[in-house]
């Protein structure tokens, strides 16, 4: 009988790169649940947000939330796009270094290598 995609050791995502793939994902739901908090403060001010104030931000969070989703996927884009978005965590001394030596590893980075796709 032929094992399940679930059951597939090969399959299952490596600790090191869900953990990355979890912050970038955390950072962009954060952007955008602050967009939804400020916006919920200010609307009873006359306080106007201009539409590159909005595009900013939003983008902001698509690019964590893309980054996380490549990182997850092994799309070979997402790891490039995962130290971009990672440069701001190096202001987190106990967050950043770590996440790039996490980035700078075999393990994550043989996520990223061409998979055979008879496995998939």
């Amino acid at each position: 009988m032929e094992e399940s995609k679930i059951d597939n050791p090969k399959s299952r995502i490596p600790a090191a790169v869900a953990l990355v793939a979890r912050t970038h994902w955390i950072v962009g739901g954060t952007i955008l649940l602050s967009v939804v908090l400020v916006r919920w403060m200010v609307s009873h001010f006359p306080v106007d947000f201009t539409v590159r104030t909005w595009a900013i931000t939003l983008g902001l969070a698509a690019l964590y939330l893309t980054a996380g989703t490549l990182v997850w996927l092994g799309a070979p884009f997402g790891r490039m796009l995962s130290r971009v978005c990672s440069l701001i965590y190096l202001a987190r001394p106990q967050l950043g270094p770590r996440l790039w030596q996490i980035m700078d590893s075999a393990e994550f980075r043989a996520h990223f290598e061409r998979r055979n796709p008879e496995l998939l």
